[in-house]
């Protein structure tokens, strides 16, 4: 390639990065006041049981990956609670440096301990999980099913380690972008659940 159009392609991807980071910023901040808002009530009763497509993906999967909600991100502690009840195995990331994620059985919440960015995360002791099925937080997403995470490409890289599991995202309804930039690496999502709407 020539000298120009590496200066081009570099300012392109250059560009790419600023807009994602500005998007982060926006949509953390819309997220947080939006959630900020909402009364204990409600905030407990989103996403408290699967809705029917999302229900279909956990009866075809016998491991299922979730996340450690925290602060604003769409909460998962009553979905990891009725997974348990219907006798899924369910395990949650551990972040190693900038790779792909793994994750860890976990049967117990009380079994975490604080990994990256002091997100609780399952001990080393918990066994290793290859999952059929991974539920995703994000920051931000579209209507192509593009997500846009923390900046850190966990994701991405977990979603081309584990080809056949299926790709789920939750996030809350304002956290809708009219366009996510899309890199190379990024991988779009099957499945967007929000408190409103199934998005596919």
């Amino acid at each position: 390639m020539v000298p120009s159009l590496l200066i081009k392609k570099d300012n392109f991807l250059s560009s790419l990065s600023e807009n994602k980071k500005k998007l982060r910023k926006e949509y953390q901040r819309k997220r947080n006041a939006f959630v900020g808002q909402l009364d204990a009530a409600t905030r407990n009763l989103a996403f408290r049981r699967p809705p029917s497509p999302l229900m279909r993906l956990i009866e075809q999967s016998e491991i299922i990956a979730l996340y450690h909600s925290i602060g604003s991100e769409a909460p998962t502690t009553k979905l990891t609670e009725y997974l348990l009840e219907i006798g899924k195995i369910i395990c949650f990331p551990i972040v190693q440096g900038n790779t792909s994620l793994d994750f860890r059985v976990v049967s117990n919440m009380e079994l975490f301990e604080n990994g990256f960015r002091d997100i609780p995360e399952p001990t080393q002791d918990n066994p290793t999980a290859k999952p059929d099925l991974i539920i995703a937080p994000m920051v931000a997403f579209d209507r192509s099913l593009m997500r846009l995470g923390q900046g850190g490409g966990h994701y991405d890289r977990t979603f081309e380690k584990y080809p056949d599991a299926a790709r789920i995202g939750m996030a809350w309804s304002v956290q809708e972008c009219t366009n996510i930039p899309v890199e190379a690496h990024d991988v779009p999502l099957q499945m967007i659940i929000t408190e409103c709407e199934i998005i596919q």
